[in-house]
């Protein structure tokens, strides 16, 4: 009899995870980069998470992904920069999801606010601004 885990192919999926708020209005801009990677990608799952405030959190979200099956999860924080979240509470919680699923990779990214496209369009989102 053959180890399931070694020949089970590998299935990605995806994490946006954002901060949180209670203003229901904050989390459209997160739900709108959603729609757009599951329409560029329309096979790869891909859910929200957020880290506090509202639904669901990153170990929800990790559980209903894995749950359809994704053995390969990466996780894309949709912070500016890289603070105490990204630094520490994030890692932590990873490697929680780790402890708990150990058949699953989970890849963390770094910050999108880190990625220079994000910072190139941020300064011409602002120079727009002034013209």
């Amino acid at each position: 009899m053959s180890n399931t885990h070694s020949t089970q192919p590998t299935r990605a999926g995806m994490i946006l995870l954002a901060h949180g708020s209670r203003d229901p209005l904050w989390r459209q801009p997160i739900e709108a980069v959603l729609l757009a990677v599951q329409a560029s990608q329309p096979k790869l799952p891909c859910a929200c998470a957020y880290l506090e405030a509202c639904a669901p959190d990153l170990p929800t979200a990790a559980n209903a992904l894995i749950e359809q099956g994704v053995n390969q999860l990466t996780v894309m924080p949709l912070f500016l920069g890289t603070g105490k979240h990204a630094r520490e509470d994030i890692p932590r919680l990873l490697g929680e999801l780790r402890l708990q699923h150990p058949a699953c990779r989970f890849d963390l990214q770094t910050a999108a606010g880190e990625n220079s496209r994000v910072t190139a369009l941020l300064a011409q989102i602002a120079i727009e601004a002034i013209e």
